[in-house]
C-alpha cells in the first residue's frame, strides 16, 4: 500500500510539472506574439513554396428512399477563395449529372478559375458553350 501511494503521488508530481509554464496561443495569419526573447509569427501559407487549396465535399443530392448521396460536390478554399465543383445540369428523373463545374487553382495567381456551361443542349445532354471566371481576392 505504502508503495502504491509512494508511485500516485510521484507520478502526480511528474504530470502536474509538466504543464507548468505551458500556455496555448492562437494567431491569425499575420499576427505576431512576443515574449521575453521568443517571437512567434503565423505565416499561413508562407511556408510552403506551393500553396494547396482545401477540399471539402458534400452531399448536393440525397436520395432520401435509399439513404444514400446521388451527388457530391467539392468547394475548394485557399484562404478567403472559395469556388464550388458542382452539378450545374441535374437531370431529376434519372438522378444523373450532366454537367459538373470545375475548378482549376493556379498557385502562383493565389486564384481559381471557375469553368461553367453557358450554353447547354437538353436534348443532346451536353454542354455547347463554357464559360471561365476567375475567382480572386
Amino acid at each position: 500500500m505504502y508503495r502504491f501511494v509512494l508511485l500516485f503521488i510521484i507520478t502526480g508530481l511528474i504530470c502536474w510539472s509538466g504543464n507548468i509554464g505551458a500556455k496555448e496561443i492562437n494567431l491569425n495569419a499575420g499576427e505576431i506574439f512576443h515574449q521575453g526573447d521568443l517571437t512567434v509569427t503565423c505565416g499561413w501559407g508562407q511556408a510552403s513554396t506551393d500553396p494547396t487549396a482545401l477540399a471539402i465535399k458534400d452531399c448536393q443530392y440525397w436520395d432520401d428512399f435509399d439513404q444514400k448521396c446521388l451527388f457530391e460536390k467539392t468547394t475548394y478554399v485557399y484562404k478567403n477563395i472559395e469556388c464550388i465543383e458542382e452539378c450545374q445540369h441535374w437531370d431529376e428523373f434519372n438522378s444523373t449529372c450532366h454537367y459538373r463545374t470545375k475548378c482549376t487553382f493556379y498557385p502562383s495567381q493565389k486564384s481559381f478559375v471557375k469553368t461553367t456551361c453557358e450554353r447547354f443542349d437538353d436534348f443532346e445532354k451536353t454542354c455547347l458553350q463554357t464559360k471561365d471566371t476567375k475567382l480572386s481576392r
